[in-house]
């Protein structure tokens, strides 16, 4: 019993025990949730910039491939052996060149067939004629005998038909005379055609050979080509504008072209066509530019780069990229409230973007405005924030500049006044201005 007694003793310690401890566990949350409450709340470090007004270029880059802004294959006109060809692959070539002689001892024996011909179709017509006028003598004395009734009528009728009959003689023979005319004519254009000349009706008087498809010695025929010429003191880009930008772009407009095979060289095209249908398989339309190309450093078939300024927007209000992140389903900026140092959500629209700037078309900041960059991904609106010492020294630092900027920019008139003939100094441009370089071809800026 007594056992018992001292069992149950212990049982009610050990409780005792418990809920104390327990007591004193609650009792020390509530502690530290009440001085968790009284703690200031800990900021958040940030760096901050203010809102530039510079230029935004909205332009576009395409890829294209240069091609001989003319070109054409030179075939003969006659089937003959190729005597000579005085042309290859890569030679200046002028208008009137003799390109290739091919052989014309045919040609010419065919010319002088023809020339004999037509001395003895001229031959014949002599004696046509003759005859002719002997039938028409006879006629014109039988035809006084016949009003006189001196011979009889059939004489008379004889006469006169064989006059007629002759008359169509001369009319055959000058016939066959003209015939024989076109073929001599016809022969000897072909003996001309055996003497290749270099021909075209406009462009430049110098071109270039593109390509060479026959030796010497070949029997070479009407539509075989021997050589290919091309005209490449310009050159054409074909590139193709994606269906979104066709109607940004307009004849007449410049464009800067680069190429592997040149690095660092920049060559000055203007858009000379532009197609009026859309491929339905790309959706793309096809743009000529011409590329002035005298000193021939461009040839057909490099691939090129095209950069085109579809507009420019000066003195727009711009942030770097950074500023801008996602926030309650909506694209925005956190600036500072100057009043307590809190952070605040500001929705924003947005209008070109390039790797360095973006513009913002709305809200319009004031001068003072702070925007966070840098840290902004830990705030919410009513987050405390504080201004690193960082930020605040390139702050002052742009400040500092854009100051003296300004006051050398109202003492350079009066430095010209006074006769000192000393120029302001040219500013570099700013660093960060925004130059529009979409990542990928044809991109938009958004």
């Amino acid at each position: 019993m007594g056992k018992k007694i001292v069992l149950l003793a212990l049982i009610a310690g050990f409780a005792a025990i418990a809920v104390f401890a327990w007591q004193r566990y609650q009792e020390s949350v509530k502690e530290e949730e009440r001085k968790a409450q009284k703690r200031p709340e800990e900021a958040v470090v940030v760096n901050v910039v203010k809102a530039e007004h510079v230029t935004m270029l909205d332009e576009r880059v395409y890829s294209g491939t240069t091609q001989a802004w003319s070109s054409f294959d030179i075939d003969p006109e006659v089937s003959a052996r190729l005597v000579s060809l005085k042309f290859d692959i890569g030679d200046q070539i002028k208008k009137g060149d003799l390109i290739a002689q091919l052989d014309d001892s045919n040609y010419e024996q065919a010319v002088r067939q023809a020339e004999a011909e037509l001395e003895v179709a001229k031959a014949k017509d002599v004696e046509v004629k003759a005859m002719l006028k002997l039938r028409k003598s006879q006629y014109e004395r039988l035809q006084l005998l016949h009003d006189r009734n001196a011979t009889s009528d059939s004489e008379f009728e004889n006469a006169e038909s064989a006059m007629k009959v002759q008359e169509a003689a001369l009319v055959q023979s000058e016939a066959n005379i003209q015939n024989c005319e076109a073929r001599l004519a016809a022969a000897k254009v072909k003996l001309d055609d055996t003497r290749i000349y270099a021909d075209w009706n406009s462009g430049a008087d110098i071109r270039h050979v593109g390509d060479r498809y026959v030796d010497e010695g070949t029997l070479v025929s009407p539509g075989k080509p021997i050589l290919k010429i091309i005209e490449i003191n310009r050159i054409k880009a074909r590139i193709p504008i994606i269906e979104r930008d066709f109607r940004f772009l307009q004849v007449g407009q410049q464009a800067e072209v680069t190429t592997d095979a040149y690095p660092g060289v920049t060559f000055e095209g203007t858009v000379e066509m532009i197609s009026n249908e859309l491929a339905e398989s790309t959706r793309t339309v096809v743009a000529i530019l011409s590329i002035p190309n005298m000193d021939f450093r461009l040839r057909p078939g490099m691939f090129v780069r095209v950069r085109i300024i579809l507009s420019e927007h000066r003195n727009t209000q711009t942030i770097p990229p950074n500023a801008i992140l996602s926030r309650y389903d909506q694209r925005g900026v956190f600036i500072i409230d100057p009043t307590d140092q809190t952070a605040k959500f500001v929705p924003v629209k947005t209008g070109l973007e390039d790797r360095t700037r973006v513009e913002i078309l709305s809200p319009v900041f004031k001068p003072n405005d702070l925007i966070v960059t840098v840290g902004n991904h830990m705030l919410e609106t009513g987050k405390s924030v504080e201004v690193s010492q960082l930020s605040r020294l390139h702050m002052a630092e742009a400040m500092a500049a854009e100051a003296a900027k300004k006051e050398e920019l109202k003492s350079a008139p009066d430095a010209a006044v006074q006769g000192q003939g000393k120029q302001p100094e040219q500013q570099p441009a700013a660093e960060n201005q925004p130059q529009a370089v979409p990542v990928e071809s044809g991109d938009k800026a958004q």
